[in-house]
């Protein structure tokens, strides 16, 4: 395609000479204005092909495919099924060595607490983070939680929950918060089964 972009620009330049030439000396422009035409076609379509702008398109794509992959990784994951508390221990020992294990587990999309009354661990992530800011933009854009990765996020919590409960026993809740409000949740799920959804 370079060689039709170098070809029809010399032969449009020569044939816009050639149409001067004809006009002037001659007052004939229709055969002359026809080459201009070809001409430029052909040095508008060898510059539409080029190579380049196909590099540029491909990586474009690319690009566009590793940035929605990227998003998909912006959720990390703890899936973690083998929670495990000491035997012979009482149930708020049983309570602390889970909380421990959940905030390590968790340490990167923020910090873990537990609510005693209610008996729920509260993932409470920081809204700074990669983690948060993707949770804050699946909020204000529920139309990109698949994108983004929230169905497999749901889904390891439950996995979590179900762990909870197999440590623990019945009634423990798993609570996603919302990014910089620790008091809603985003995502809950108790017994291992999913009990609220802010993102429909």
């Amino acid at each position: 395609m370079l060689i039709l972009l170098v070809f029809g620009g010399l032969m449009l330049i020569l044939s816009v000479f050639y149409l001067m030439n004809s006009w002037q000396q001659y007052h004939q422009w229709k055969w002359a204005t026809f080459l201009v035409l070809i001409s430029l076609a052909a040095t508008v379509y060898g510059a539409i092909n080029l190579p380049y702008w196909h590099r540029n398109s491909a990586s474009s794509d690319n690009s566009s495919q590793t940035t929605s992959q990227s998003s998909k990784k912006n959720i990390k994951e703890f899936s973690n099924n083998g929670l495990q508390a000491q035997n012979g221990a009482t149930q708020s020992q049983k309570e602390d060595a889970i909380l421990r294990q959940l905030q390590k587990g968790y340490a990167k999309m923020g910090s873990v607490e537990f609510d005693r009354s209610s008996k729920t661990f509260k993932i409470e992530p920081n809204a700074d983070s990669d983690n948060g800011k993707a949770l804050n933009a699946i909020m204000q854009n529920p139309s990109q939680a698949d994108q983004a990765g929230w169905p497999s996020l749901t889904k390891s919590l439950c996995k979590t929950s179900a762990a909870l409960k197999k440590s623990l026993g019945d009634g423990y809740t798993l609570s996603l918060m919302k990014p910089g409000d620790n008091n809603s949740a985003m995502f809950s799920a108790k017994d291992g089964s999913e009990s609220y959804n802010a993102i429909k």
